[in-house]
């Protein structure tokens, strides 16, 4: 099971998950996550994990689109440590291979002056 309370500010929507971020749980986050979507506009996001007790590989995904998508995930537990270490590590290996894939994106969009003689 897990529980999610959301607290909302005028500078900040703050998260609290305790529990078990797995499965249909896990689906449960998202389906919240996109339905709070237009209210985080313009606000900062913590997302705080500290009673997270499991997370598998569907929670690890949604905990990935949250923090890709501008939340802040804190912990302070081993286990969640090392949860978050490993999404860090993950968003790291996507940044690289999207790099790699287009290593300057503006270069489309620039047009290379003409050369007068």
């Amino acid at each position: 099971m897990l529980r999610t309370m959301i607290t909302d500010t005028p500078f900040e929507q703050k998260w609290v998950l305790q529990g078990r971020l797995c499965s249909v749980w896990a689906l449960d986050l998202q389906e919240k996550w996109f339905s709070t979507r237009s209210t985080r506009e313009g606000r900062k996001c913590a997302v705080d994990l500290e009673d997270v007790i499991f997370v598998d590989g569907k929670g690890e995904c949604v905990l990935l689109q949250m923090a890709t998508e501008g939340a802040v995930l804190r912990a302070s537990g081993a286990y969640m440590k090392h949860v978050l270490e490993s999404l860090k590590e993950q968003q790291r290996q996507i940044a690289k291979e999207m790099h790699e894939c287009n290593p300057n994106p503006q270069a489309e969009h620039q047009t290379q002056p003409s050369k007068m003689s």
